[in-house]
């Protein structure tokens, strides 16, 4: 199987589900103001593998895929920044 991302959108927030062949990975989102479109949720590094299941050394790996694919899909033209517990998603207007 491989890596994908797909949305669960619930209004002013959601969940992304991010996928693979080890497991499922579910993250809340909600929209942003401004230019930032929207902050998805991620454990902080400390708190990575008891949320997740997954070795924190797989976290910037999952999280800088999510994030390319999320802007692919939702902003494109936009960019984003990884932050300790969430990704920002931006539109560059």
């Amino acid at each position: 199987m491989k890596r994908k991302i797909s949305y669960i959108n619930q209004g002013r927030y959601g969940r992304v589900i991010y996928s693979d062949k080890v497991s499922n990975l579910d993250f809340y989102f909600e929209f942003g103001g401004g230019n930032c479109v929207a902050m998805i949720n991620i454990p902080a590094p400390a708190d990575w593998e008891k949320e997740t299941g997954r070795n924190i050394s797989e976290r910037d790996e999952i999280t800088r895929f999510i994030a390319e694919q999320a802007i692919h899909d939702q902003v494109p033209g936009g960019y984003y920044k990884i932050h300790e517990d969430y990704i920002g998603l931006y539109s560059r207007k």
